[in-house]
């Protein structure tokens, strides 16, 4: 750790207030209390984008967990909605073409992969960073859990003791 308590850039990412709660292991003990706090709900998708990017904006916003998303996280979501509608044109291009469509022929007549082939790569690897940050993938779902509906605790230390 740095002076001051600060995170120096060793040992695990904190995880963000919102996974502590859907998690079930908030602790105001352990929450910083002058962390910046999100207010707005995400909704639609910015008009800019393509049509594929739109609609896995719309994807991802209706099927992630009650509370995990929020307006902040907009420039993220926006972020791999861009990548997944890109990465979905080019697959469907490949596709289209079947197996010559993996393969393109050079000026001077050599066989080579396609370039969209790498284009694919990229943005299915850049697709992952954002999913795991954002809790799209199996694993970091895995390490969240809604917590279960119990009745309102009436303990005065409940506040206090987390």
């Amino acid at each position: 750790m740095a002076a001051g308590g600060k995170r120096d850039g060793a040992g695990r990412k904190p995880l963000p207030v919102a996974v502590k709660k859907i998690k079930g292991t908030l602790q105001k003990c352990r929450t910083n209390p002058h962390a910046p706090k999100s207010t707005g709900m995400l909704c639609t998708p910015p008009e800019y984008m393509s049509d594929a990017a739109k609609e896995a904006w719309n994807y991802a916003v209706a099927n992630s967990p009650p509370g995990l998303l929020s307006a902040l996280d907009g420039a993220v979501l926006e972020r791999w909605a861009n990548c997944s509608g890109m990465y979905r044109e080019a697959l469907a291009k490949i596709n289209r073409a079947g197996m010559a469509g993996m393969i393109v022929k050079t000026p001077s007549g050599i066989l080579r992969r396609s370039p969209l082939m790498e284009v694919i790569r990229d943005l299915a690897l850049e697709m992952k960073g954002y999913e795991a940050e954002m809790g799209f993938t199996p694993a970091a779902r895995s390490r969240i859990s809604m917590p279960a509906d119990t009745a309102k605790n009436d303990d005065p230390w409940a506040d206090i003791a987390g």
